[in-house]
């Protein structure tokens, strides 16, 4: 150890001062807790909406095959 001696008034500031950085690391993490389950819901809306979107598609183009089957025309890559 050292001999030098260290005030209470300093180590006061120093305490304080690291009890400042601590509390504004805290709120960044709060923060960007937010941000995170902001981004979550967002990414979990476009999944839905892109489910909702491939079973459309997937709706329509079961219609285009009954319809080209109907005309007596077989689908792309499937023999009569």
């Amino acid at each position: 150890m050292s001999d030098e001696k260290i005030s209470l008034e300093l180590l006061g500031a120093r305490v304080a001062t690291l009890t400042d950085r601590i509390n504004d690391l805290e709120l960044d993490v709060r923060d960007l807790k937010i941000r995170f389950t902001t981004l979550e819901q967002r990414f979990g809306a476009l999944e839905q909406r892109f489910g909702i979107q491939e079973e459309r598609m997937s709706r329509m183009l079961a219609i285009l095959v009954r319809l080209a089957e109907r005309q007596g025309e077989p689908p792309e890559g499937r023999p009569q």
